[in-house]
Parts: structure tokens; C-alpha cells; sequence
């Protein structure tokens, strides 16, 4: 079986690369491990829709995946998903990618740049159908995640994300992860663990070590199901 692994940025995998006996990843690379029947290309995509896009791009061109896992830590709009927190999410918009007009936010789709239903999407969203209950993690909570190039902090523009889209997440890779997949038809998941809350930005509230933990915690329990199957 070939199992692609992506993430942003090395730490948020650091416990899962010591375990597959990994010390020299690099970001913006690709290393290749295995473990017993897995063939594991470990993707370091570096942070952004932009970098992530590219990498998976280079990947999926030359490689043939079983499944892709992508894994990181996230802020949350939702008080109900704690610190630390792992969730599953299931379905991906590219919250910031439109244009101004006066104080509303007009998206691509209501542009008219973007077909709202025009493959892979469904009214404008990116949807992962992934079956989940072959590797252990059918119990987490299935999240709607929004992708931004800017994350949010302040007060004002986060209630209008929320007017706008009611996401329960947010990263800056998700999006670009999941159309590169559903675009190559490569069956997928995408796991991260709450860091923070979304609110005018406190770093000093933010539980980065846990939500890390945690988010490793998942990533065994998949590769350990995978290895038995």
C-alpha cells in the first residue's frame, strides 16, 4: 500500500516521524519511509494554500497513492471544540479568494469566477466522502473547515466569516489538500487538533504543545490500522 502523509510544517508531525524513525525531514521536501507492507512518501509542504498546492501538485503527477492524510493543528469558531481537540473535516471552502464590494466580501463563486458545481465541487464546496471507519477514527467529530491565506483576529471580521460561511474550523492548507485530491481521485483525510480559539489574537491562550500531541496521537492510530490491514 502507498499512503501519502502531508503537513505544513515538521513539528506538527515531529512525534509521528521520530516513530517511523525519522530525524532529517526537511520542509518544502519529500522523504520516503517504510513500514512493514506502507510505502509512506512524508510530505513537508511548508505553510499556505500556495506552497501546499505546488507540492501536491509534484506529487500527485508522480506518484500513484493509496490514500492521502494530511495532518495539523487548527483554530476554532466553536467553543464545544476544546483545545487539543482532534477532528475530522470533511468539507473545505477557500474563505478569502473574491473581492471587496464596499464592507461585504464577494467569493469567486458568487463572482461568477468559480462554477458553484463544476468538479470537484458542490454549491461552491469541497466535499471529502472518505469513508472513515477503516482506520480507527470513525469517533471523531466531523468539522466544516474554511482555508484562508490570512487567518483571523479580530472580533469584527471573524463574526462576518461566521455570518458568512458558519465554519466550526479554520487552517491556511485544508482547501488546496482536498482539491488536489478529489481532482486525482485519490481517497483521502484530512485530521488536525484544535489549537486555539478564534478570537481577537491572544498567543498566550493558544495550546499549540497539546493540540500537537493529541494530533500525533490520531496519526498512529491510522498508520497502526493501516499496517494490519
Amino acid at each position: 500500500m502507498k499512503l501519502l502523509v502531508v503537513a505544513a510544517t515538521i513539528p506538527e508531525i515531529k512525534p509521528l516521524l521520530l516513530s517511523l524513525g525519522q530525524r532529517e525531514a526537511k520542509e518544502f521536501s519529500m522523504i520516503t519511509v517504510h513500514s512493514r507492507h506502507l510505502n509512506i512518501d512524508i510530505l513537508i509542504t511548508g505553510i499556505g494554500l500556495m506552497h501546499t498546492a505546488y507540492f501536491m501538485g509534484k506529487a500527485l503527477t508522480n506518484n500513484t497513492y493509496n490514500l492521502a492524510l494530511q495532518f495539523g493543528i487548527a483554530g476554532s469558531f466553536r467553543k464545544d471544540l476544546l483545545p487539543g481537540m482532534p477532528v475530522n473535516v470533511v468539507e473545505e471552502v477557500v474563505a478569502d479568494l473574491g473581492a471587496e464590494d464596499k464592507d461585504k466580501f464577494l467569493d469567486a463563486t458568487e463572482l461568477r469566477l468559480l462554477p458553484p458545481d463544476q468538479f470537484p465541487y458542490h454549491a461552491g464546496k469541497l466535499l471529502n466522502k472518505t469513508p472513515d471507519s477503516a482506520y480507527g477514527i470513525s469517533a471523531l467529530k466531523k468539522v466544516k473547515g474554511i482555508s484562508v491565506n490570512k487567518v483571523h483576529g479580530y472580533q469584527d471580521s471573524i463574526d462576518k466569516i461566521i455570518r458568512k460561511y458558519d465554519p466550526d474550523i479554520e487552517s491556511m492548507e485544508g482547501a488546496a489538500f482536498f482539491y488536489a485530491c478529489l481532482m486525482e481521485r485519490v481517497p483521502c483525510l484530512q485530521i488536525r487538533a484544535i489549537s486555539n480559539y478564534i478570537e481577537d489574537r491572544n498567543k498566550d491562550r493558544w495550546s499549540i504543545p497539546l493540540a500537537i500531541d493529541n494530533l500525533n496521537k490520531i496519526a498512529l492510530i491510522i498508520i497502526h490500522q493501516l499496517t494490519r490491514q
